[in-house]
């Protein structure tokens, strides 16, 4: 008896201090990531290392944090009008909605909850970037365009090994990246890296990792970038209790 009110004591007290570490790791992650991206974040006033941060939450099963990582976001003097506040959400969406094709419509809808929870009703945005969407020839030919620059192929580089299976690989082209991942009105092609990112490597996937951080580093991220970025997702992966046993940028030898 007295070791369960011990664990419950010591697990109340974790509890208790979680969002103290909570506001630090977000400050850490900050202060981590490369610096020509915190000071695109000044310059146009849009963090851009929240989206490597969310797509973390998200891929490592912490995506109810996701209203803290807001609230966090919220008492920064540059989201303190109505107005910056509804472009951050259409930010964070747009890495929400990248976030499905690679995690999942159940956790992105836990994630996109705990923000709307935290919203107040002058803040909510109500546009729609995807109502009229349809996979045809526009869609496939902007999907070919971004595989080639990250695979170097217009298919991507997993068609050859998947002849026997097509319907993956044509799903894999035309709705993975002809409607979500190619997408770039948003979020950049770059930018998209580093959501996609930290959402396979979350997960421990070490193949697609290895890809992505290919990737990185053919759409223009330096070595040293990469990697300062793959210490923020460890992170945010540890935070939750996650390790991640998968490749580093300086395993890639065919970028």
């Amino acid at each position: 008896m007295g070791n369960l009110a011990g664990s419950i004591a010591k697990a109340s007290a974790s509890t208790a201090s979680r969002p103290e570490s909570l506001t630090d790791l977000f400050n850490k992650a900050e202060a981590q990531f490369p610096p020509r991206f915190r000071e695109l974040a000044v310059t146009n006033s849009m963090g851009v290392s929240l989206d490597s941060k969310l797509a973390s939450l998200v891929g490592s099963g912490q995506q109810q944090l996701a209203g803290r990582l807001y609230e966090h976001l919220i008492a920064q003097p540059q989201y303190q009008t109505s107005s910056s506040r509804q472009a951050l959400v259409r930010r964070l969406r747009e890495a929400l909605v990248k976030c499905i094709i690679i995690n999942g419509i159940p956790v992105v809808i836990e994630a996109i909850t705990a923000i709307s929870d935290i919203e107040k009703p002058e803040d909510k945005d109500y546009s729609c970037s995807r109502e009229h969407w349809q996979v045809g020839p526009e869609t496939s030919e902007r999907a070919a365009k971004v595989l080639k620059v990250l695979y170097k192929s217009e298919k991507g580089g997993h068609v050859k090994t998947l002849q026997s299976h097509l319907d993956i690989p044509w799903i894999s082209v035309n709705v993975s990246y002809g409607l979500f991942l190619s997408d770039h009105r948003i979020l950049s092609m770059q930018e998209t890296e580093l959501v996609v990112l930290p959402a396979i490597m979350t997960q421990g996937l070490r193949g697609p990792t290895y890809w992505h951080l290919r990737a990185c580093l053919r759409v223009g991220m330096e070595p040293e970038e990469v990697e300062a970025i793959h210490k923020v997702i460890d992170a945010v992966a540890g935070y939750g209790g996650k390790m991640l046993d998968v490749q580093r940028v300086q395993d890639v030898t065919d970028a």
